[in-house]
């Protein structure tokens, strides 16, 4: 875990009135590097992240292959003009779709996940004539650049809301918004007040309601998340996505899954395979290159695709050291079989939470799938009203101490490791967690 970098405090004590940090969080700290699954900071002191460092180091820390393979390809020719093709470029297009839903398999690629939602929104836009609008969730997030900004709501972050809606975020939309948002199946907290598995789909026919009846015109294309991620770690039931899909089918739209953060989390490549639910067209980036920036989209063959460079033209998405990142990325959880490990882990798990949440009573709720696994914090299992902000810190600082880091949403901790941890590591992860649940909340 060695840093070629390395300075003295008063140094980085100087050097830290250039930053502008993007959250100002209790907890934060100062790194020397990382190994598997492990962040070490500067004092030697290692911890479990199960963040996976923004979710983007799906096969955890200094992975010799991939550096490898980047080293490799750096030697060689590390950006290729989009009018050139290569046989890594040909590989990589290739297997990507081999490893996609059936009918998806034309790709574009991006530089990172809210370019590829902007992707995905122009063959959107394409492919139903006459649109401009979009229909996205509460609690989604699509990004931040001005085209996603306001299909992202985070219902109870302060924090966010008022960063996505300064005033250069309202100067992008200022003509109208083109996202109009819809209840989302939040089946512990059902908006609707149903008991999950014993609805009648409300959430699905109030998504169908906002498209026939609360928008003007057309809808180019339905953004949603499999797995809602900063909105809660909230995994969509099957019925729901079904129902979905068979909406958009209905109403001529194109359903677009944002797999930003599921990648290879829930046992399959693509959350779309776990649900058994094709979508039109597929967004991914974050884990896809294992710690190098890389986004793009997936296409149904049905679609009409973009037919100029022009469309989407971005300087550094035909770069290669990004793609030799995903063809090794791909090849080792493929060969380590880190698919079928993320469900035993990930099950292991949310079965020994599920244990934890017998014993206490402010666990309110389990959820997978996978390693994409949340565990929702409340004052009373029966009233439901979630645990404050502050009992939230609190009980990551003493986490921290413990030696295992992670993300909370509201008033739920997001468990995202990598897809190299071991059965081991996992048991220990949920011993600390445990211990750090009988201090009390």
């Amino acid at each position: 875990m060695e840093n070629s970098f390395v300075l003295t405090p008063e140094q980085r004590k100087d050097y830290s009135r250039h930053l502008m940090p993007c959250l100002k969080k209790p907890g934060g700290f100062s790194l020397k590097g990382g190994e598997g699954i492990y962040i070490e900071d500067l004092n030697g002191k290692k911890y479990m992240d199960f963040t996976s460092e923004q979710f983007v180091c799906l096969l955890g820390f200094g992975n010799k292959e991939i550096a490898e393979a980047v080293y490799r390809q750096a030697l060689n020719m590390p950006m290729v003009a989009p009018l050139h093709q290569t046989d890594l470029r040909y590989s990589l297009y290739h297997k990507l779709a081999s490893v996609a839903p059936k009918h998806l398999n034309r790709i574009s690629f991006t530089i990172g996940g809210g370019l590829a939602i902007e992707s995905a929104m122009k063959i959107a836009l394409k492919n139903v004539p006459g649109s401009r609008n979009f229909v996205s969730l509460y609690g989604g997030y699509h990004g931040t650049t001005f085209g996603t900004a306001d299909g992202t709501f985070l219902s109870g972050r302060g924090d966010v809301k008022e960063a996505i809606n300064k005033s250069f975020f309202q100067y992008a939309n200022k003509s109208e918004h083109h996202f109009i948002r819809t209840e989302r199946p939040y089946c512990y907290r059902c908006p609707f007040g149903k008991e999950a598995g014993k609805c009648g789909l409300e959430c699905a026919d109030c998504l169908k309601r906002t498209i026939l009846c609360g928008v003007s015109g057309p809808v180019a294309g339905v953004i949603i998340e499999p797995v809602q991620s900063g909105g809660g770690q909230i995994p969509f039931p099957k019925e729901y996505l079904k129902r979905v899909r068979e909406i958009c089918d209905e109403v001529g739209t194109v359903l677009i899954f944002d797999e930003i953060q599921t990648f290879g989390r829930t046992g399959k490549f693509f959350a779309a395979e776990y649900y058994d639910v094709e979508p039109d067209i597929i967004v991914f980036a974050k884990g896809v290159g294992g710690g190098i920036p890389i986004g793009g989209i997936l296409i149904h063959d049905r679609l009409e695709g973009f037919d100029n460079l022009m469309e989407d033209m971005q300087t550094f998405q035909n770069n290669h050291l990004s793609y030799a990142a995903a063809m090794k990325t791909i090849e080792i959880i493929e060969r380590d079989r880190l698919l079928a490990n993320a469900v035993a882990t990930g099950s292991y798990m949310t079965d020994r939470l599920k244990k934890m949440q017998q014993k206490f009573g402010f666990i309110g709720d389990v959820r997978g799938p996978g390693l994409a696994i949340g565990v929702e914090l409340v004052k009373d299992p029966v009233t439901k009203d979630p645990v404050e902000e502050e009992t939230m810190n609190k009980l990551f600082e003493r986490c921290v101490r413990h030696g295992l880091f992670y993300q909370a949403a509201h008033n739920i901790i997001k468990l995202k490791p990598p897809l190299i941890i071991s059965m081991e590591q996992a048991e220990t992860a949920m011993d600390i967690l445990e211990e750090c649940f009988d201090e009390g909340l």
